[in-house]
């Protein structure tokens, strides 16, 4: 299993480069790559490279956690977990964030033009401080926009001490099929959303809560589910 999870870990690199090359769209395109048949469809769906990493994180951390804190609930587990995963995504975001504000202030007073955008606000900043920005019906992505996935990941983050507390139960207890079933069900309101809306990003309204929720718990469980496989395989062998 520690082999395999070093596999995983290393996909993560791709799914980076996926989304990286997704948002180079344009430079690809002027230099003819997006034409390519194969490339350039790949290239255009780098936007799923997101949602690889949310499903990845998921198995990971259940993984990493499962034994750790599934028990029993523990303030000082808690807050630890909080801080390690804190500290692997806040230095990063702070500093973007304060680049591209400072990016903003610049050219406007190069230009001389007033700042006029919805998002140039104290309360929008701090909400973005916060990592809460991506939160909610009505998400406000302008000072830093590639960060809406580090908000969601950090809501992961702060649901998962209670759902590893639900994912020890069903480690112990639920037989494979169930798993099978619950891994069906918690992807079913994302589908359901799919099916609903218009935006093929699916980052309207409370698509990004969608896609977290959904995604992030399915990693979960597919850790479950291999698991209880890959024992079955060794008592086989």
């Amino acid at each position: 299993m520690s082999v395999f999870i070093r596999q995983l870990t290393g996909i993560r690199f791709v799914a980076a480069f996926w989304v990286f090359a997704y948002h180079l769209q344009g430079p690809f395109n002027v230099l003819g790559l997006l034409s390519l048949p194969v490339l350039g469809d790949v290239m255009r769906v780098g936007r799923l490279g997101v949602d690889l990493f949310f499903a990845l994180s998921g198995f990971i951390l259940t993984h990493t956690y499962l034994t750790r804190m599934g028990p029993k609930l523990r303030g000082g587990d808690t807050v630890r977990f909080w801080w390690l995963r804190l500290a692997r995504i806040y230095p990063v975001h702070l500093v973007m964030l304060i680049v591209a504000g400072l990016a903003v202030f610049a050219q406007a007073r190069v230009l001389g033009e007033v700042i006029d955008r919805d998002w140039w606000n104290p309360m929008d900043f701090v909400k973005n401080l916060l990592l809460i920005q991506e939160w909610g019906p009505n998400p406000e992505r302008g000072w830093n926009f590639v960060a809406w996935s580090l908000s969601m990941e950090w809501l992961a983050y702060l649901a998962f001490p209670l759902l590893v507390l639900i994912l020890w139960r069903m480690h112990k207890k639920i037989p494979t099929f169930v798993l099978v079933i619950a891994w069906f069900a918690v992807l079913a309101p994302l589908v359901g959303y799919g099916l609903g809306t218009s935006d093929p990003y699916y980052t309207d309204n409370w698509g990004s809560t969608y896609r977290i929720a959904s995604e992030f718990t399915a990693g979960a469980i597919t850790y479950l589910i291999v698991q209880r496989l890959a024992r079955r395989e060794d008592r086989v062998q």
